[in-house]
Parts: C-alpha cells; sequence; structure tokens
C-alpha cells in the first residue's frame, strides 16, 4: 500500500504495547488523543494458494480473505493455483472473489499446493501428515530433513539418475 504506518485504536491499553516494537502511542494530530502507529510489513515476497487462475492471470481467491493486503505489501507477489482455466469459466460466488492480474508478478500452475493443509472443494487437511510436520518442527534437524525430503517431491516422483 505504501504507507508507512497505519493509526490503530483498538490496542491502546494492551499488553501488545510491551511485547511490540513496531506499535508507538503518538497524538493524533487531527483529535489530539492518544492511537497507536503500528509499522509497515514490507515483505520481499508474499506467496498464496488460491483455487483457480485463468490464462490473463486474474485468480479466484476466497471471498473473506485479506491476502489482497499482503500481495500490495511486498515487492514481489505471487500465486499457486489448483487449476487454469480460460478467462470465461473464472467465475465469482458468494464465497469467492477475482484478483485482478496485475496484483501477481508470477503465477504457479501447483495442483495439491495447499497441503497438508486444506483447499475447500479440491482436498481437506491430511492430519497425518500435519502430526509429522509438527513432530519433526520441535526439532531443528529433524524439520530440515523433513523440509529437505518435501522439496524433493514424493518418492514416486522423483527422477532416478
Amino acid at each position: 500500500m505504501g504507507i508507512p504506518f497505519m493509526p490503530v485504536r483498538g490496542i491502546l491499553g494492551s499488553d501488545y504495547l510491551k511485547v511490540q516494537p513496531r506499535f508507538k502511542v503518538i497524538d493524533d494530530p487531527f483529535s489530539g488523543r492518544k492511537i497507536v502507529a503500528v509499522g509497515a510489513i514490507n515483505p520481499d515476497f508474499t506467496l498464496i494458494h488460491a483455487f483457480k487462475a485463468d490464462t490473463r492471470g486474474n485468480v479466484l481467491i476466497e471471498r473473506r480473505s485479506d491476502v489482497d493486503v499482503a500481495l500490495r505489501a511486498a515487492t514481489v507477489a505471487m500465486a499457486t493455483v489448483e487449476e487454469i482455466v480460460e478467462p470465461d469459466e473464472l467465475k465469482e460466488d458468494a464465497d469467492k472473489r477475482l484478483m485482478s492480474w496485475i496484483n501477481f508478478h508470477y503465477l504457479i500452475h501447483a495442483p495439491g499446493g495447499a497441503r497438508p493443509t486444506a483447499c475447500p472443494g479440491y482436498y481437506g487437511i491430511d492430519e497425518a501428515e500435519m502430526k509429522r510436520y509438527m513432530q519433526t518442527a520441535k526439532d531443528p534437524a529433524a524439520f530440515e530433513a523433513y523440509v529437505a525430503q518435501q522439496a524433493a517431491g514424493p518418492a514416486e516422483e522423483r527422477v532416478q539418475s
């Protein structure tokens, strides 16, 4: 969005002010009352996973999602999607809305890209894999091995040389 901070009133008096150095209490220049300035987060990359995109790069996301804020804050915005379809096949509905191609630097066709979490309408959460992930995340060496295995892909899809 290009702004250095966002004024927020709701966290005045909370413990967030004690533990979050990006939160500063300032005087509202209009009312003179105290307000919290929350420093902007500017990630190098934002990656989202979505349902579908069309061949023009428009992406169908959950209607109630606020991922567009993260995408606009990032230097590089990317979307992985379950399907790429023709433009006339990409339709908004009560649960899904379109984000224009202009919001994305990269679009990647990645069926199953949300696994082991869910992608509603495509697959649910893989509970066993989530448990395995959480267990390995407790130990840095085990987690490093887990990530390396996941990056290599399923054994049946690896190329043998």
